[in-house]
Formats: C-alpha cells, structure tokens, sequence
C-alpha cells in the first residue's frame, strides 16, 4: 500500500481514531488533586485560525480542563502575540510561557543527535515521526535539550514537506538555483544538496518572502502552506515528502518543578498524547489540504519512481555526512540511525488507532525524569 493511500485511510478513519482515544481516557487514573487552578500558559508563533491551531492545541486545552475537573487551565497566546518562532528557548527560560515550540532547527550549533530528526525521508508519516522521536529522546537527545535549559513537552511532527512555486518543477534540474525557503538548519542542508540555494525564512515571515521575490519558492508541508497562505500564491506544488521534521516543544522547567507530583503525572501523559494528536492530524490535514489545492486549480507534480529516486540519490549523502561527523565526536550516530530505522519500520502500517491507544496506554517514560 503506498504512502499515500495510507494517508488517504487516515481521513476516513479519523473519527474511529477519536472514538478510541476517548475509549482510552476512560481507562486513565482518576484525577483527584484538589489544590488551587493552576493556570498554563502555551504560546505559539502560528495563528488561532491555522487548522492545526483549530484541530489540535484547542482541543487538547479542552481536553486538559475536562480531565482535570477544571483544575488546570491553559490560557493560549497564537500568533507570536509573546515572542517570536526563533526565541522559543529564550521566553521559557525567561519565564514568558509555559509550553511552546522551541524547534531546533534555529540553533542548529546547540544541537547534534536530534538533527538526525530532520535528516531527509527518515519517516512516511507524522505519526510515524512523533511516536520514534519520543521513542528515541530518552537514550538520545535528552542531554542536547536540556542543557537549553528546559525540559522537553512534547513533539509536533509536519507533515512531508514539498516544492510550493510559480513555475512547475518536475525533474531535479528544473530546481536548481531556485531560492527556496527553508525552516534552517538540516533544512537548509537538504535543500542545498539538491542544487537550490537555501533561504532561511521563518514561516509566519514565509508568504512576504514569497510574495516580494525574495524566494522562488517554498518548502512546506501542505497544511503550512494553507495556514500561511502560501497556497494564495503559488501555482504548481511538486510532491517530494522531503521530510517530516519532529519539532520538539519547551516546558517551563521552574513551572514544572512547582507543580504537585500527581499534577506532574497528569501534564506529562497529556504531553504525550498531544505528540500523536499532532502526528496524526497533521497526515490528517496534508490530505486535506492537498485536496483543497487541486479545487483551488493549483497543478500537482507527482514525480515518476525514477525521478523521485534521483532526488533520493542526491540527498542520500547527508546520512552518512551526519554519522561521520558525529562519530569523530564520539556520538553514537550509527546506532542512533539503525534505531531510527528500525522503529520507522516497526510503526510505518500503524493505524491512527493502534498509535492513541498505544500511546494513552504505554506513555514513553523518562522523557523527563521520574516520568
């Protein structure tokens, strides 16, 4: 079965995913803290009317205020209303959110086993994406993060990120030279080695970008290019699932260390939920999305297998590039990759059942510790 009828099944089988995931809630310990409301605050760079802003983070704060009889509440400030997408680690270190993206990718030099994260064509699906990035954040990327002086929430996963342009792009050299907008980092990387030049362009500044030139075209995920609107100006979208980035959100570590221990359990098994709510509504809305472009008359470039490989073969040295330079430094980044491996592997047929139930009823632990 390919990728994309997979993610086809997802959009029909979205409602049963729910239905479990509310089957699964039953079976959660009660929540009997008593203490005064305690108040979150989560912040996001992405506006209150992006589809995920609307299928996930709202429902999930629901979901937290329900399952906590009102105890814990979360006050959401989108839009970049308190910092901007780069100062993620700055404003929960400083103590201006509570949970927020704080994505790697725009410092890259502070990171180095996550970045295999972003490395291209790892995962087939978001979810996917998510359930082996938390799989793998305990044994591999927990040091790297924290010493940023946080703790790791949860992650969210994009979907597979494509060519948004003006001008149809269907073999590889029609790419190169071509600015393209990248998220940074091993985003940049990728983008170069397939011959465009790698602009780093934040996504709420992407469609300005875009619309003045600035860039050619754009690397996003489809339900991005819906929530930033760069489908508004682009014609052509080439398919490439380049990659599914699995961006790690911050956690205020001196709100987490105040809270009560039956709170902490609480927040720490809603994070991980939040994770796959992502992962998968994420290959939910890409669907979605990709058909809204197709209404909209927007042309899609779906690769023949022998172009899509080249493509493949071009970015292919970045694995090894990324495990040699990690092991001169004494990482374990070939064994970090064997694992990566294996577990894409192991959940690539997953339904979006399999993954809520799996992660409402064996929860990652030590994530953060004494989780």
């Amino acid at each position: 079965m390919s990728i994309r009828t997979r993610l086809s099944a997802i959009v029909l089988t979205a409602p049963l995913a729910l239905l479990s995931m509310q089957a699964a809630q039953a079976q959660q310990p009660k929540f009997t803290y008593d203490g005064p409301v305690i108040t979150l605050r989560l912040s996001h760079f992405a506006p209150e009317n992006h589809p995920m802003s609307k299928a996930v983070s709202k429902k999930w704060i629901e979901m937290i205020e329900t399952e906590s009889n009102g105890k814990i509440k979360i006050k959401a400030y989108y839009s970049g209303v308190l910092h901007s997408a780069k100062d993620g680690f700055k404003a929960t270190v400083n103590d201006i959110t509570d949970i927020t993206p704080a994505y790697t990718n725009y410092q890259p030099g502070s990171f180095h086993l996550t970045h295999v994260l972003d490395l291209p064509f790892a995962f087939p699906s978001a979810a996917v994406a998510v359930k082996v990035a938390e799989e793998l954040y305990p044994k591999y990327f927990k040091k790297e993060y924290e010493a940023m002086g946080v703790l790791l929430a949860n992650y969210n996963a994009n979907g597979s990120y494509n060519f948004f342009t003006k001008k149809p792009v269907v073999k590889l050299e029609d790419a190169k030279g071509m600015k393209i907008r990248s998220a940074g980092g091993e985003s940049s990387e990728i983008l170069s080695a397939l011959g465009t030049v790698p602009v780093a362009v934040p996504a709420p500044e992407a469609y300005n970008a875009f619309q003045r030139g600035v860039v050619d075209g754009v690397a996003f995920y489809n339900t991005g290019a819906v929530g930033y609107r760069i489908d508004e100006l682009a014609t052509s979208m080439t398919e490439l699932g380049l990659n599914n980035p699995a961006n790690a959100w911050a956690l205020n570590r001196k709100t987490w260390d105040g809270m009560p221990p039956e709170v902490k359990r609480f927040m720490y098994n809603m994070q991980r939920r939040l994770s796959m709510m992502y992962g998968i509504e994420f290959d939910r809305q890409d669907i979605l999305s990709r058909k809204s472009f197709i209404d909209r008359g927007m042309k899609i470039q779906t690769l023949p297998p022998a172009e899509l490989a080249r493509w493949k073969q071009a970015v292919d040295p970045l694995w090894q590039k990324f495990i040699d330079e990690n092991e001169a430094k004494g990482r374990p980044a070939r064994q970090l990759v064997a694992d990566l491996r294996a577990l894409s592997t192991k959940y690539e047929k997953w339904t979006p059942e399999q993954f809520m139930k799996d992660v409402t009823d064996n929860p990652v632990r030590g994530i953060i510790d004494g989780m």
